[in-house]
């Protein structure tokens, strides 16, 4: 259990919670790809980038044990890149309450952002081609604050906002009815 659920969960009713894509890993992985690529095509005609440069056949300097530390390297290079994406990626979280949408990302920095729904005007969902096939998106939720506010990497973005408008919608109708009713009670 996460963070924000842990905590709302014993003060209020959680609504949905969004979840967050793994497909942000897809980028890690084509760098990861591209660059062991590179590292075995190197590794496969080093007698022939070398010679370019030194004139000396075999390869003096561009040996199988150099090559197998550039690998090593890269590898480590990819590892961390994973490590750090799951970090980020395991670090954001987004609830939504009865009466407000909380955002959570950070790892070291944590910003928790706290929207009440009776503020929300609109909620639009961004996707790209690539981003419509993964069924993945971004919510652009606006508000009465100065500037919208952006979630990346959602799964079921178009599901989450509409379930965010409809829970906007259905505070609204409760507040309008307990001000309906206070003023019949200040009547009588």
């Amino acid at each position: 259990m996460k963070t924000l659920e842990r905590k709302y969960s014993k003060i209020e009713r959680i609504v949905a919670k969004g979840k967050f894509s793994a497909w942000t890993f897809a980028t890690t992985a084509l760098i990861a790809a591209i660059l062991g690529g590179l590292v075995a095509v190197v590794w496969i005609f080093k007698d022939k980038i070398e010679a370019l440069f030194t004139k000396t056949t075999p390869a003096q300097y561009l040996t199988d044990g150099v090559m197998r530390w550039v690998l090593l390297g890269a590898a480590g290079i990819v590892l961390l890149s994973f490590l750090i994406q799951l970090i980020v990626l395991e670090s954001k979280e987004l609830v939504l309450t009865e009466d407000k949408v909380v955002y959570r990302e950070g790892f070291l920095n944590v910003r928790t952002v706290v929207i009440p729904l009776a503020e929300i005007k609109m909620v639009e969902t961004k996707q790209n081609v690539l981003q419509r096939l993964v069924g993945i998106g971004n919510l652009l939720i606006v508000s009465d604050a100065e500037q919208p506010y952006l979630v990346k990497g959602i799964a079921s973005a178009d599901r989450l906002s509409r379930r965010i408008m409809r829970q906007t919608a259905d505070m609204k109708k409760a507040s309008e009815r307990r001000g309906t009713r206070m003023q019949l009670v200040g009547r009588v």
